[in-house]
């Protein structure tokens, strides 16, 4: 009974969710109930493999012990690849948005320009830049489009740039062009200040490392002399 169940659970965590959240995003609608999130499923699993594994009465005991700790652990898996998603995204995003920006410049519509962009970029931005041009052209109303892309976190600076064109007239390439000299600074300012973290980081470590050799170099036999020309 249970080697079944955990074979159903662990079956329903990797299929894949409905289009359901992404027909919510191009036509609206009431939001649906989100999935378990895979880490509170682990942590519910593992009692019953220490079950499986171990047996009554200790199995139990240990796996509600362990359910904490691997919560946490996939929790920060989880967090970690994206986390490394966004910094991807934010490095071809200065990029593609100049491959947009030339685009437009000579005429093309958003949806051609998100469209080219696209196919030039690399995942993980690539298929993001695909939804979006998804969504334009199926829209009614780019402002709305626009909208949801302001509360993306990767994106949200492309959302903003085009609702700014928009509301105020300004040629949308300018706009966009700015932000990615923008985005340009703020990632050289990011590298700056880890570059002076990992020097900061690294002094201890260095500290330690050479200190030994200090002492065992220049004090020791400084020490040893200063013995030796002693006379007893």
């Amino acid at each position: 009974m249970i080697p079944a169940v955990l074979a159903g659970l662990a079956v329903w965590c990797f299929v894949p969710g409905s289009t359901a959240a992404r027909q919510r995003m191009l036509f609206g609608g009431q939001e649906a109930p989100s999935r378990v999130d895979p880490a509170l499923a682990a942590a519910l699993m593992t009692p019953l493999a220490a079950t499986v594994a171990l047996g009554l009465p200790l199995g139990p005991v240990i796996g509600f012990g362990l359910a904490p700790v691997v919560h946490r652990a996939v929790s920060r898996l989880e967090n970690a690849a994206e986390r490394r998603r966004k910094a991807q995204i934010a490095a071809q995003l200065p990029t593609a948005l100049d491959l947009m920006v030339a685009a437009l410049e000579v005429g093309r519509p958003p949806v051609t320009a998100f469209e080219l962009a696209a196919e030039a970029t690399a995942e993980p931005l690539g298929s993001e830049l695909g939804l979006v041009a998804g969504r334009l052209a199926i829209a009614g109303d780019t402002d709305a489009v626009w909208r949801t892309l302001a509360v993306d976190r990767s994106l949200a600076p492309v959302g903003r740039a085009f609702r700014r064109a928009a509301a105020s007239g300004m040629p949308v390439a300018h706009v966009v062009s700015g932000v990615a000299d923008d985005l340009r600074r703020d990632r050289r300012a990011a590298r700056r200040e880890r570059s002076s973290k990992v020097a900061v980081r690294t002094a201890a470590p260095l500290g330690a490392c050479f200190l030994p050799a200090f002492f065992l170099i220049g004090i020791v036999p400084t020490i040893i002399a200063t013995f030796r020309s002693f006379s007893f």
